[in-house]
C-alpha cells in the first residue's frame, strides 16, 4: 500500500491498513497531513485480499439478507456496498 499528497509518495506499508491505522501511522510518525487530502494505491494482491476481507464482513451478511427477503431495496442495499468496496480498494491503474 502506498500512501500520496499530491501525487507525492508519503509512505509505502506492506500492508492494507485502515482509514485509522494510517492516521495513527502519520500521527507516530510526525507527518501532519489531513488524511482527506491523502490517496491509497494497492498492489493487485492487495486490492484482492482487502476486497475479499471487506466481503466477507460487509456485504456478505447483506447478500444474505437479501436472499432472505428478496426485496428490492435489500438487493440494492447490497450491489452499493458491493461497488463502494470495489471504489475504496481500486486495482492499479
Amino acid at each position: 500500500m502506498q500512501i500520496k499528497h499530491n501525487d507525492t509518495l508519503i509512505a509505502s506499508i506492506g500492508d492494507v491498513l485502515s482509514v485509522a491505522q494510517v492516521a495513527q501511522f502519520l500521527t507516530a510518525n510526525e507527518i501532519d497531513l489531513p488524511i482527506n487530502e491523502l490517496t491509497f494505491e494497492y498492489s493487485q494482491g492487495e486490492a484482492l485480499e482487502a476486497r475479499r476481507t471487506a466481503y466477507i464482513v460487509e456485504s456478505d451478511p447483506l447478500f444474505m439478507e437479501w436472499q432472505y427477503d428478496q426485496t428490492e431495496s435489500s438487493k440494492q442495499a447490497w450491489l452499493d456496498k458491493v461497488a463502494e468496496i470495489k471504489a475504496r480498494f481500486p486495482f492499479p491503474g
